[in-house]
């Protein structure tokens, strides 16, 4: 199959380190040189701003997708091929992933996990056969790679890893790709009103799967955007979610999380003593312009040579 539309799903921080908004240029300036189309969350902040700001000056197609009941909706980047408004977070989601040929994640945080791991959970329902690409920028899903490999769940077919952007073209091309579902359909599962609903029950998330994973982090990351004020807490009781929570605090440690996206969760290795602290837990509001987003992107980028 020609992979000819990618929707990159990556980091609207701006306050990452250059290895990674670099990346997202690289990425961009590297889709327009391949003759490919962008599909991507259609913001104008961190690595967002950048992949789509390089494929356009690259010649690429590029289509940004932005909720209208999203916070982020003041920050749509101008001047795009075309600009899709949906609904919510899940139409946004949905329709990056059926305009998908191949599915590419650079370094992010909850939001950027929640998709890939939806990608992954799809896969492992027989609901396509679209490839995730995992660009793992100095070292950056090490944790992360190391957590889904020991998940009963997880199917190897789907995920392609590689080191470095200038590998994703070279790595789709010698992608095997797994036969197509039978039976085509436009249901797909998803948990965004199940963890939203009105209701003070915790999140308590105690086997370790991707289906549960996906659940977990697409909490978190609804937590962040202020959707919902419930308790989440891990159940670790033999280390289970260690890589998971080590990934949790590198993305922290590289501001694609910020430090109080920490205090949305607690962790511990008894059931009712972690209840116990769930019943406590404070919510915690995330600021998502100064501290996330940071400043427009209004600079000139950077030139990245393209090996």
């Amino acid at each position: 199959m020609a992979f000819e539309t990618l929707t990159v799903y990556l980091g609207s921080s701006g306050h990452a380190r250059d290895i990674f908004q670099n990346s997202a240029t690289e990425m961009g300036t590297l889709i327009g040189q391949n003759n490919k189309r962008l599909v991507y969350g259609g913001m104008d902040a961190g690595l967002m701003g950048r992949v789509a700001l390089a494929a356009l000056d690259s010649g690429a197609h590029v289509t940004g997708i932005i909720p209208r009941k999203l916070k982020d909706s003041e920050r749509i980047l101008t001047n795009l091929s075309e600009t899709v408004m949906v609904e919510d977070l899940w139409d946004r989601k949905k329709r990056m992933f059926k305009l998908a040929d191949a599915v590419i994640t650079l370094p992010g945080g909850y939001g950027t996990m929640d998709e890939a791991l939806e990608v992954l959970y799809w896969a492992n329902l027989g609901l396509h056969n679209i490839p995730l690409v995992l660009v793992n920028i100095d070292g950056y899903w090490n944790d992360m790679i190391a957590y889904i490999k020991t998940l009963p769940d997880y199917d190897a077919c789907f995920l392609i890893v590689v080191n470095a952007v200038k590998d994703v073209i070279p790595a789709l091309e010698a992608f095997t790709q797994p036969p197509a579902p039978t039976e085509q359909t436009d249901r797909f599962p998803h948990f965004e009103d199940e963890i939203a609903r009105d209701t003070k029950e915790p999140i308590v998330i105690d086997i370790p799967s991707i289906e549960n994973t996906y659940y977990a982090i697409c909490a978190l990351g609804l937590k962040q955007l202020h959707k919902h004020k419930r308790a989440i807490g891990f159940l670790n009781q033999d280390g289970e979610f260690d890589h998971l929570l080590a990934w949790i605090n590198t993305a922290a440690k590289e501001h694609f999380i910020t430090e109080n996206c920490l205090k949305l969760f607690a962790v511990g290795n008894e059931e009712n003593t972690l209840r116990k602290e769930l019943k406590s837990q404070t919510y915690i509001e995330i600021d998502l312009h100064e501290a996330k987003w940071g400043k427009a992107q209004d600079e000139p980028l950077k030139e990245v040579k393209i090996n």
